[in-house]
């Protein structure tokens, strides 16, 4: 039983934790899973850049190649033909004398002086720079301003590049990887945000409107294990990728960002199902259990039953046995007496009446058997002796008789009933007796059995009923489940070994 109860709570304890670990393992799946759209958003946003990169490659090749006079021709059917998308708000150069003047320029479908302002008045306030790359604010809007220079023969310069509307970057950006549900923002390594799905927050600084600070995006960023955070934007909790976002003309970082319960509800059926196999499993496992328990306890009463009915036929057996014994001993022995009583008569008539007072109490202890089969050894050993002197007046100077007891403990023990009286009349039936072979029988007690030996010396013809009482005896000792019972002859000698019963 108790080790049922052990396998039983091992097993529920261990389809616990497989439950646990499927769910674990459910998240990490659909962890991995919104890493992979964070890396699919990430460079599908990064290859609009590297568009850009290209768009500035190809811009460097015309204006590097083409003479000055066919340059505008050319820029005027880039910006129709190759305007990205419209996200380039005008491909544009200006040629500038040694004096810093402009000499010529195309600067597209810049005509204010408000435009110019922002682009050209930039570039001749920069004297000094042959590269630019940075954004540029002109009334709450912002603008992607890069340019290359090189010095042409006549000591003037060229200075040509494009100019990105941050406005129209940031819907043509919203339209890109519109199948998974996130949202990402990128950010200047100063914080500057240049795309964001809220257009107002372009321009601001993201570690102080966002729960994002600049040791976020210090290496290794949160890629592999995203934190969960409130999201400014949605107002819910959501997975929070960080990673550095990189091209030719853009170093900065982006975040992507996805709302936690669509992991949620991905899992939570997943949960809710496995949660269910575990409550079945324990279900029927403790039900099986339990029959298994009712059918095991069903076989014990059963086998126990059982056992107490064959103990129950044992006994009546050895009842029936021992009465049989006592039928076959009784009209025998009572006739020897009587007999032997009849000559005493006329010989010795203290003697008779001596006699008849030990017939009496032989008969008084074989009429009243105990109810198991067992009596005190003392009382054994007691019948024992007044059955020795009947005998002894019967068989005279051919029977010899010894008791040696060897006890050292004072213990009460008991012997089966007439255990002595069998192995004694076993040895007067069997042998012979004569003036010239008398038979000595030995009572050997030791401290857990009594020995009964005597010489053996056999009678030619075989007595009937032999060996029926020492299969008595063995039944009895086979109930008591003891097993060192035995009778045997042993060179001249014959051994009868009765183990004693403690109370």
């Amino acid at each position: 039983m108790l080790i049922g109860i052990v396998i039983l709570i091992v097993t529920i304890i261990a389809i616990y934790f497989l439950s646990s670990s499927i769910n674990k393992n459910n998240q990490e799946t659909y962890k991995y899973i919104t890493s992979k759209n964070f890396y699919q958003k990430l460079r599908s946003l990064e290859q609009e850049f590297y568009k850009v990169d290209e768009h500035l490659l190809s811009l460097d090749q015309i204006a590097t190649q083409t003479p000055l006079d066919q340059l505008k021709i050319k820029f005027e059917v880039l910006n129709e033909v190759y305007s990205h998308g419209n996200i380039i708000k005008t491909n544009w150069y200006i040629v500038l004398d040694q004096n810093n003047q402009i000499s010529d320029y195309y600067v597209g479908d810049i005509t204010n002086l408000t435009d110019k302002n922002i682009f050209v008045q930039h570039i001749l306030n920069n004297p000094d720079k042959s590269t630019y790359n940075d954004f540029v604010a002109d009334n709450k809007q912002y603008f992607w301003l890069m340019y290359n220079s090189y010095k042409l023969n006549d000591n003037k310069r060229l200075v040509y590049g494009i100019t990105v509307d941050m406005k129209m970057f940031h819907k043509y950006l919203t339209t890109i990887d519109v199948t998974t549900p996130n949202y990402a923002y990128i950010f200047t390594k100063e914080g500057l945000c240049i795309y964001h799905p809220e257009i107002s927050i372009i321009g601001k600084n993201v570690f102080e409107l966002h729960n994002i600070s600049p040791k976020d995006t210090i290496p290794p960023t949160k890629v592999t294990n995203p934190d969960v955070v409130e999201s400014e934007y949605l107002k819910l909790d959501v997975f929070r990728f960080v990673s550095s976002f990189k091209s030719e003309n853009f170093k900065g970082y982006i975040t992507v960002n996805f709302p936690k319960f669509n992991v949620d509800d991905n899992i939570a059926p997943i949960e809710r199902n496995t949660i269910l196999i575990l409550i079945t499993t324990v279900l029927v496992i403790v039900m099986l259990f339990y029959f298994f328990t009712l059918a095991t306890r069903k076989v014990y009463i059963e086998k126990e039953e059982l056992a107490v009915e064959n103990e129950k036929v044992n006994k009546e057996k050895a009842l029936i046995q021992l009465q049989q014994l006592k039928n076959q001993i009784n009209p025998h022995f009572l006739f020897n007496s009587l007999n032997s009583l009849f000559m005493l008569i006329d010989l010795d008539k203290s003697m008779a009446q001596n006699f008849t007072l030990n017939l009496s109490k032989i008969y008084r202890y074989l009429i009243t058997p105990p109810q198991d089969n067992i009596v005190n050894l003392e009382d054994e050993i007691f019948f024992i002796t007044k059955y020795i002197e009947l005998q002894k007046i019967r068989f005279k100077d051919v029977l010899e008789f010894e008791i040696n007891d060897n006890r050292k403990e004072n213990s009460c023990y008991k012997i089966p009933f007439l255990a002595l009286q069998i192995t004694i009349e076993n040895a007067l039936k069997h042998n012979i007796l004569t003036g010239e072979k008398p038979l000595l029988i030995q009572l050997i007690i030791d401290d857990d059995k009594a020995k009964v030996i005597n010489n053996l010396q056999p009678k030619k013809v075989a007595q009937e009923g032999e060996l029926f009482g020492l299969k008595y005896l063995e039944s009895i000792y086979k109930y008591y489940n003891i097993t060192m019972f035995s009778a045997s002859a042993h060179e001249n000698t014959f051994v009868c070994i009765l183990p004693l019963i403690k109370c």
